[in-house]
């Protein structure tokens, strides 16, 4: 618990974390120019002029002791979250989740820090769910322990959480911040609040050295009507799949994931309907979001999963077809034009309603 001294310095390190976030509302994202004479291209966000970032060490969701220092040589994002948050916190989340899609096999060279500011209430089966639920759980690390451990860490970011003993209106209360450090562990950019996910994605390419790109200008979501994008990954067998491949069939394209709760709820289902009507006429095609291929395949045993599986390692799928939430669902008809899009689970009924039209075109067609 904090004592009074200790509360008071960390408020005062919040007016002046609230004071920088002001200006910067003010005068919008400050642009860090390239050092000397490169090229090197800007920073978006507040300056921190390239100050040590202090280190810490604390445990992660799966019990392992982690500290920033052990991830010199690559970008750290160090951020502060609670996993009750209703409000910032599970938009900065689903931002960092969006910016790592984004990064594609990149997004693997940064290292994505958690602070938990709810000691009492993060225990591991709290983050683990809440890291679980925005796809997070093995992307980051989610960092919890004492309150006088965290407090330690609150001081040296300039970040408030409010203490144990807090009335209810507040108790929930913390800074939003967002720190981007360089590969040397030095603290070059603040975000604050719900940071914008490109914003992120080109800071982090710039802090690790790559080229900065983001997703095709011109090349807009794939919409009702209109051709659904080809795509060749690897199947969970090892093979290479396409989507091009299923031309001439009914297509029912599911971007999912294991850590997604409504995925499990959905697939028992899909599975029904591809042995229902599988064959040369429906095919489902699941496509998994950025996991490992052993997760994948013990997972499908144990639903007993019969259709293709193909794995979006990268994201870059994903980020193609503005999947921004899981699941998510097209049907496709025998000419591979999207014919619906559906984001969440699936209804018992939209086997009747969206899928059976379809076919009965292709059987008359």
């Amino acid at each position: 618990m904090l004592g009074s001294l200790g509360i008071q310095m960390v408020r005062s390190k919040a007016v002046w974390l609230f004071t920088l976030v002001v200006l910067a509302a003010t005068v919008g994202l400050l642009v860090i120019p390239g050092r000397g004479d490169t090229a090197e291209p800007a920073l978006a966000g507040t300056s921190l002029h390239g100050k040590s970032a202090p280190d810490f060490r604390l445990t992660d969701q799966f019990g392992r002791r982690i500290s920033l220092s052990q991830f010199r040589g690559h970008p750290v994002v160090v951020t502060f979250l609670e996993s009750h948050c209703r409000e910032t916190c599970p938009l900065v989340a689903d931002k960092l989740r969006q910016a790592v899609t984004i990064l594609g096999a990149a997004g693997r060279q940064v290292a994505i820090l958690v602070v938990s500011t709810d000691p009492e209430g993060d225990r591991i089966s709290a983050v683990r769910q809440f890291s679980r639920a925005h796809g997070m759980l093995h992307r980051w690390r989610y960092l919890v322990g004492s309150r006088q451990h965290l407090s330690r860490v609150w001081h040296a970011y300039y970040i408030y959480a409010a203490p144990k003993d807090a009335p209810p209106a507040i108790r929930d209360a913390h800074t939003s911040a967002t720190y981007l450090i360089d590969r040397q562990g030095r603290e070059q950019i603040l975000l604050t609040g719900d940071p914008d996910e490109q914003v992120l994605v080109r800071d982090l390419q710039t802090l690790a050295g790559l080229p900065v790109t983001l997703p095709p200008e011109g090349a807009p979501a794939p919409e009702v009507r209109h051709p659904a994008p080809d795509f060749k990954l690897s199947a969970l067998a090892g093979q290479p799949i396409s989507l091009q491949a299923f031309r001439g069939r009914v297509v029912l394209l599911n971007f999912w994931a294991t850590w997604c709760t409504p995925c499990r709820t959905e697939m028992p289902m899909l599975a029904r309907w591809y042995r229902q009507m599988g064959g040369q006429r429906f095919v489902v095609l699941g496509v998994d979001q950025q996991e490992g291929r052993g997760d994948i395949q013990a997972f499908v045993r144990r639903l007993h999963i019969p259709y293709p599986i193909a794995l979006d390692e990268s994201g870059a799928v994903s980020a193609r077809y503005d999947v921004v939430g899981l699941p998510t669902s097209f049907v496709l008809d025998r000419s591979g034009i999207i014919r619906a899009v559906h984001i969440g689970i699936l209804g018992a009924g939209y086997l009747s309603q969206q899928i059976m039209p379809l076919l009965q075109e292709q059987t008359h067609g």
